[in-house]
């Protein structure tokens, strides 16, 4: 448990100063420069937030911008997104700068996300076309997670140590909130880290969702019962 106390203040530590998301201007030109010649036709999807909850729980992370694009005819008339961007989009990519091109699986055309400095760029593809989108680098995040998971282990077995002798009172402390905490912090890391095609969210964005578990759905907090 002090471990996931760790991690979560770590991550916080590590991505409070996030590095710089483009305005519209620039995450036009950078666009460009991915597929020149080729021009947006709906309206950037812009969110500015950085970390915690805008508009619901679901609303968590780096902040992006997102470029949509489609064919001239607004699909290709089979229900699938259009691909034949796609190899002109990673030449460009390597050409202009962007590094570390890791593939990211989708059905039927091929995405990728690469970074350049402090700014990731993700491709990938929605129903109709490729979608270009711009976030912020969460390596720090990431790293202050690892080192305060670390550090709240080793604090754990000092804590526990002289609770040892006790094992009743070890078990009581720790069963009831072990048993909600670990595996939806698990699961929150799978769902992180498989198939992501953007970078990893931070992991202290999600105490809200352990929040509620922890204290409206641990076996001891009392049910509300049926509204009527």
């Amino acid at each position: 448990m002090l471990g996931i106390i760790g991690a979560i203040v770590g991550s916080w530590v590590g991505g409070f100063n996030p590095g710089p998301l483009p305005d519209n201007t620039e995450a036009l030109r950078m666009a460009r420069e991915i597929l020149p010649g080729v021009n947006p036709p709906g309206e950037l999807d812009r969110r500015d937030y950085v970390y915690g909850s805008r508009l619901g729980d679901e609303e968590w992370g780096p902040g992006y911008v997102e470029i949509p694009y489609e064919p001239d005819d607004g699909g290709t008339g089979t229900g699938e997104p259009d691909c034949s961007l796609d190899r002109l989009a990673r030449t460009n990519a390597v050409r202009q700068g962007w590094e570390g091109l890791r593939d990211v699986t989708e059905l039927r055309c091929s995405g990728w996300v690469a970074q350049r400095g402090d700014v990731v760029i993700a491709y990938t593809h929605d129903t109709q076309g490729p979608v270009v989108t711009f976030y912020r680098s969460t390596t720090g995040a990431t790293v202050g997670a690892l080192i305060g998971a670390l550090a709240g282990v080793l604090a754990g077995v000092a804590v526990c140590r002289p609770l040892s002798r006790r094992p009743l009172v070890l078990i009581a402390v720790l069963a009831l909130p072990g048993l909600v905490l670990l595996p939806v912090t698990a699961l929150a890391l799978v769902v992180a880290f498989v198939g992501h095609e953007g970078p990893v969210p931070e992991l202290w964005t999600y105490w809200p969702i352990l929040a509620r578990l922890f204290f409206f759905y641990s076996p001891w907090w009392p049910h509300p019962g049926p509204s009527w």
